[in-house]
């Protein structure tokens, strides 16, 4: 059995690219490979983005160390009682299995942050979201299963289905057997007996927001477009799910999100949520939108063993 992932384009993305923190040839990667504006636009970004990098490394030097300055405070006792309850929670206990954590507030500015885009029209749909839920925080940030997103699956090979999802968290979440059941499967008789089935899960990750604490500073794992909702929407503090990680070097992967673990570390003035709302280092720019695909594939193999 294996899954591929694979992306599919389709539609367009209105993105807010955090430009003053990025590399010329990152810079050109990003408006040559992925960018549907205008030629004409392109270049106004290129020429703007000298302007970008120097406000950004002012801010480099004018806040070094900032992100080790990050604020956090414990959750209410209310908080703190319903928080608690999530460990109970099979995804969330499975999904938070690899190190201590905690349930803290903490303060959105100084996150360092591990992308650098925001989907900007995604922004508009948790806000109306945030609402509906009557401002709900820790639903709206710890809640570990939000995600009802449509999934279309289809057989598209005679070992192999494919599921596709405009939610990039789309992924295979594992295989597990069972003793067959009446009318588990769709066809009664599967070209025999059946007696045990083999069932491949697809859906999402847990989508509980949560951080990597590393020595005093945090870097933002999940929850990234969440936590920019709330602060644009003037939230200071957000609950999330704090990961100590004792030995970043071995315990966290080499890349998170989309950057390298050791900038996010070791960087003394890293990207942090807070440069996501400073004009000065931010552009718009329009992408290719993309289909999330996970195609799951099997094969058979048959022989005799001696009994032991």
């Amino acid at each position: 059995m294996n899954a591929q992932i694979l992306a599919v384009p389709r539609g367009v993305r209105w993105l807010k690219y955090m430009y003053g923190a990025v590399t010329q040839i990152e810079l050109k990667n990003v408006l040559e490979v992925t960018s549907m504006d205008t030629e004409a636009r392109k270049q106004e970004i290129r020429s703007a983005w000298s302007s970008a990098v120097e406000r950004f490394e002012e801010l480099r030097r004018i806040e070094a160390g900032l992100p080790d300055t990050v604020g956090t405070r414990g959750l209410s006792a209310e908080y703190q009682q319903h928080a608690e309850q999530l460990r109970s929670d099979a995804s969330f206990a499975n999904t938070f299995s690899s190190f201590p954590s905690s349930f803290e507030e903490v303060e959105i500015d100084k996150l360092v942050a591990s992308q650098r885009t925001v989907h900007v029209e995604y922004i508009g749909h948790l806000a109306s979201r945030y609402e509906q839920a009557n401002r709900n925080l820790l639903e709206f940030c710890l809640a570990p299963a939000q995600d009802a997103s449509p999934i279309s699956i289809g057989r598209t090979a005679q070992n192999a289905f494919t599921a596709s999802s405009d939610n990039p968290g789309l992924r295979f979440l594992g295989a597990y057997e069972e003793p067959y059941r009446q009318g588990i499967l769709q066809v009664e008789t599967p070209g025999g007996q059946a007696i045990r089935v083999i069932v491949l899960a697809l859906g999402f990750g847990a989508s509980t927001a949560n951080v990597f604490r590393v020595g005093r500073r945090m870097i933002l794992n999940n929850g990234f477009h969440r936590l920019y909702t709330l602060r644009s929407l003037g939230v200071t503090h957000a609950p999330v799910v704090v990961q100590q990680v004792t030995h970043p070097e071995v315990e966290l992967p080499p890349v998170i999100t989309e950057l390298p673990r050791e900038y996010l570390i070791q960087n003394p003035r890293p990207g942090l949520m807070k440069d996501f709302f400073d004009d000065r280092l931010t552009c718009e720019i329009t992408q290719r939108g993309f289909l999330k695909a996970v195609q799951i594939g099997w094969g058979v193999t048959e022989s005799m063993v001696p009994r032991s």
